[in-house]
């Protein structure tokens, strides 16, 4: 548990060490450059408290920095510093709403680009999505979406949400499947307790964009769960 409150009350430090600053400037800077700096100092902040070691494996899909939509399975409060971390504080997240509601931190996700998704009823975020498409069209950044919509309690995937998939179809990126495992023994939703460990990240070979679009949305929902499943089955 010791652990677990030292790895909370940085997370919350790192907010205002890190979020903060690079938020203000991130309202003046297109580039992004110091809101990628801030996130990935924050999570590298977090995994280094956790003790958790990150190992990456498919690199190779994503590294030229071309925004991409990233798609993976959710197993703990630690996938988003691990993708964070992963992608150089590269790129926002598709979230639930109630973290926006946290004061400074809903805040900071917010200038960071995150945008809140209601679990219950998704037409409430219809102007939202719609706004972030019409940003998205004219400066392309990358983001992940968790569509299993929750944490797994057992690993095991979850069903996907459709409505999460067509965001992704919509948006005129390329996808990128993602599998995260070891993260759930690190930390389970709900836990106070905080396990050091190995998490391994392991990204499948992009979908291009425009073999996105031209999929329906079962052949698209079909190809992302197989592609994440596959990387959770490599490393079991």
């Amino acid at each position: 548990m010791f652990r677990w409150a030292v790895t909370f009350f940085l997370a919350s430090v790192g907010v205002l060490l890190f979020g903060v600053p690079t938020a203000i400037i991130g309202l003046f800077d297109r580039s992004r450059r110091a809101l990628a700096w801030g996130a990935n100092a924050w999570g590298k902040l977090i995994m280094r408290a956790s003790g958790c070691r990150l190992v990456i494996k498919g690199y190779e899909h994503v590294h030229d920095g071309e925004p991409k939509f990233f798609v993976g399975n959710h197993q703990s409060a630690l996938d988003i510093p691990v993708m964070l971390v992963a992608l150089g504080g590269r790129v926002s997240f598709l979230a639930k709403r109630s973290l926006f509601d946290i004061p400074v931190f809903g805040w900071v996700l917010r200038l960071n680009g995150y945008v809140p998704l209601n679990r219950k009823n998704a037409r409430k975020d219809h102007a939202r999505l719609v706004r972030m498409l019409e940003d998205l069209a004219r400066h392309p950044i990358s983001y992940c979406v968790f569509p299993e919509g929750t944490r797994s309690m057992d690993g095991q995937l979850l069903p996907f949400r459709r409505g999460a998939l067509k965001i992704c179809q919509r948006s005129g990126l390329a996808v990128v499947p993602f599998s995260i495992n070891g993260s759930l023994a690190a930390h389970a939703r709900g836990g106070f307790v905080v396990t050091p460990g190995e998490i391994q990240l392991t990204f499948a070979k992009p979908i291009p964009a425009e073999v996105v679009k031209s999929m329906d949305m079962q052949q698209l929902h079909d190809r992302v769960v197989d592609d994440v499943a596959a990387g959770l089955e490599a490393h079991a």
